[in-house]
């Protein structure tokens, strides 16, 4: 910033090149984006759950943005064996599934796959990332979220991967978050 004299007063005068890339940078951070470039973006952050992948953990975490309800599944629930619970806080709702027993007929499967139809949920392409989850399955939706976001995370004792035209892999844990797979 530079100070001049005018008059026999002081005047601040910003430089033009941080005039104009504060005049940039507002300009461009509040644009909404067009249907297309949330399309791509959903895509891009999609694309590692839609190969041929089944993972069998005993703990499973997905956080997601509302852009995903129609890419997850959310599994059955057998009130004997199982518990879901629900907790909602400023803008993020956690959905819980437990296994109650630690009996494999009270384990929990979750889809991940790109949806047919954008209006009817449950119904999905071919393919996809599905996971068998063993004790406890948490599906984090963050309500308010201005950009998509989709991740997940597979852990526990026991984790097994499974990709097709692949050996399958007993990592530590499985994780993609938002579009990149992480082992």
């Amino acid at each position: 910033m530079t100070t001049m004299r005018a008059n026999g007063g002081t005047v601040r005068a910003w430089p033009a090149w941080l005039v104009l890339l504060v005049a940039t940078a507002a300009g461009c951070g509040g644009a909404p984006r067009t249907p297309e470039q949330i399309r791509l973006v959903k895509r891009t952050l999609a694309a590692p759950f839609l190969n041929d992948t089944r993972v069998v953990c005993e703990r499973l975490e997905i956080e997601m943005s509302r852009d995903f309800y129609l890419y997850v599944t959310n599994p059955g629930l057998d009130k004997r064996r199982q518990r879901f619970d629900v907790e909602k806080a400023d803008g993020v709702v956690e959905k819980t599934w437990s296994n109650l027993t630690g009996d494999r007929n009270a384990w929990f499967t979750v889809k991940i796959s790109e949806p047919t139809d954008p209006l009817q949920p449950g119904v999905s392409k071919p393919g996809g990332t599905t996971y068998t989850v063993m004790s406890q399955f948490t599906l984090r939706v963050l309500e308010r979220a201005d950009e998509p976001s989709l991740s997940a995370r597979a852990f526990g004792g026991v984790v097994l991967v499974e990709a097709a035209g692949r050996p399958p892999e007993q990592p530590r844990e499985y994780t993609i978050v938002n579009g990149v797979l992480k082992r």
